[in-house]
């Protein structure tokens, strides 16, 4: 099910899968960034969260500012609000988003209890997190 869309990004759950799987589409100001990822905290409130993929294909550059707020505030809060045990990142195709990702999973190391690993690919991504 389409948990939210808009010009910026899809998230879509997979309730039998406890699965989230995300997809960017274009640049977030700050304003939208910070709201997008507060909708990420909020959905592993709300629903049992195991597994997520995130498609950052078509995702932008990151502000460093939303970059040092996502490391050291919203990745405490999202630590703690759900059971996440994988998650899989399909880098970017701008190099800016992929060092910016690349960036903040560095900052949060030690905060963040679940396994990340990084993909070219969906498919690729999807195969590993499905894995038991």
């Amino acid at each position: 099910m389409i948990y939210f869309e808009n010009d910026i990004i899809t998230i879509q759950y997979d309730e039998a899968r406890q699965l989230v799987f995300t997809e960017w589409h274009d640049f977030a100001n700050s304003e939208d960034y910070r709201s997008i990822l507060n909708l990420y905290l909020k959905l592993v409130q709300e629903k049992p969260v195991k597994l997520w993929i995130g498609n950052n294909t078509k995702a932008k550059a990151i502000r460093p500012a939303d970059q040092e707020w996502t490391a050291k505030e919203w990745a405490v809060q999202f630590a703690k609000a759900g059971q996440l045990r994988k998650m899989a990142v399909v880098v970017a195709e701008d190099l800016f988003n992929k060092m910016a990702v690349e960036n903040m999973f560095i900052k949060a190391a030690g905060i963040v209890p679940f396994d990340t690993r990084y993909f070219q690919s969906v498919p690729d991504a999807e195969e590993w997190v499905l894995e038991d």
